[in-house]
């Protein structure tokens, strides 16, 4: 992957007014970032990490112990060099190999050699606590991106999915698994350029894909029908975390839904009257309108759900007028809910399913399976 100048907006200049703790090593890396290319800050940040007491500029071991030697050492310390990697990745991203000039930053952490006595012991301490960093929390979200810009996903993976690795296909989680309330202003402008850069990536990716999708499906109907064989249309592998025949179920199921859902505009007319009526009627409608045309097994199976789900969303706020805040803030936790609690939603179309047929477990289950945990939370 390779990101564009136009992609998202890059920095033209990075803020010096960031840090506030002793913040002179930092300042004197940003102008080395401002001005140098990404491979000689690398290796300016390698020595200075891994062989200080050799770093050419006196002035900069000076900082570094000023830095080690302060009431906050371990903080001022994590801080320095997460907000250094943030500053970077944000800065280089444009750059042809951000793959690997990322992956490099990230490695340095990891190859700290601690073997060797250090002439004074505030080296010791600072290249004890630049490898401890590996190990934080911060470091991590850092991992994450870089996974997500060097994906190691394939549609098919059969390896249970950790997050690291699902980030790349859900841009919405970026802020809250990558940044924090502690990150660069910087970093955060970034990450939402970036976010809007993948999201368009992906829609681009998946109607391609959809596309293709209804071709082979025309081709396959013609071959059948004529002795003129038509061109084979090209094989794209879709986009998605879904195997082949998921994917083509899920195609084909929404392929139905969309049409008739665009010609019935009742439910739609029915939004525009109760716009300006209290929240609490908005959520009645909404169980109607998540409900409506489908099969009335399915709404059955469905309906249970939501009306012991959606009225309980947001109640001190049942006699506020509907609001754009509201509705976003009703379904954001409708798939949340849906999202951490997936077996739910199978379970109470099971136990449904069998109060209305009187059959077994055994065939319920069979129609309904248990759905596949996808996200391993990396602690």
């Amino acid at each position: 992957m390779v990101i564009t100048q136009g992609s998202f907006g890059t920095l033209e200049s990075i803020s010096t007014k960031t840090v506030t703790t002793d913040n002179s090593l930092y300042q004197y890396f940003l102008t080395l970032i401002e001005t140098k290319p990404s491979s000689e800050v690398l290796d300016k940040l390698h020595l200075l990490l891994a062989e200080t007491e050799y770093y050419p500029d006196v002035e900069v071991q000076k900082m570094v112990k000023n830095i080690v030697c302060s009431p906050n050492t371990k903080g001022n310390c994590l801080s320095f060099l997460n907000n250094i990697c943030q500053i970077c990745i944000a800065y280089w991203i444009v750059e042809e190999d951000a793959k690997s000039i990322i992956y490099r930053l990230l490695n340095l952490f990891k190859e700290l050699n601690l073997s060797e006595k250090k002439p004074e012991n505030f080296i010791e301490r600072w290249q004890e606590e630049s490898q401890a960093f590996s190990g934080s929390s911060e470091y991590l979200k850092l991992q994450r991106l870089s996974h997500i810009i060097n994906p190691l996903l394939s549609s098919d993976a059969a390896k249970p999915q950790v997050l690291g690795d699902l980030l790349g296909r859900y841009p919405f989680l970026y802020k809250g698994c990558l940044a924090d309330h502690y990150s660069l202003p910087e970093y955060i402008n970034f990450l939402a350029g970036f976010k809007r850069h993948q999201q368009n990536s992906f829609q681009e990716k998946f109607n391609r894909t959809i596309v293709l999708q209804k071709q082979k499906i025309e081709v396959a109907r013609l071959r059948s029908m004529t002795s003129k064989i038509p061109q084979p249309i090209q094989v794209v592998p879709n986009p998605t975390l879904l195997n082949h025949q998921a994917f083509r179920t899920a195609v084909e199921t929404f392929i139905q839904l969309t049409p008739s859902r665009i010609k019935n505009q009742t439910i739609f007319k029915l939004f525009f009257q109760i716009k300006s009526s209290p929240f609490k009627i908005f959520k009645i409608w909404l169980i109607n309108y998540l409900t409506e045309g489908l099969k009335e097994e399915s709404k059955q199976q469905l309906n249970p759900y939501l009306q012991a789900n959606i009225p309980t969303i947001l109640t001190d706020c049942d006699a506020q007028p509907l609001n754009g805040f509201l509705i976003i803030r009703t379904c954001n936790q409708l798939l949340n809910q849906l999202i951490l609690n997936p077996e739910f939603l199978t379970k109470s179309a099971i136990a449904k399913h069998r109060s209305l047929t009187g059959s077994g477990f055994e065939q319920s289950d069979r129609r309904f399976p248990q759905p596949t945990v996808c996200c391993q939370i990396l602690s």
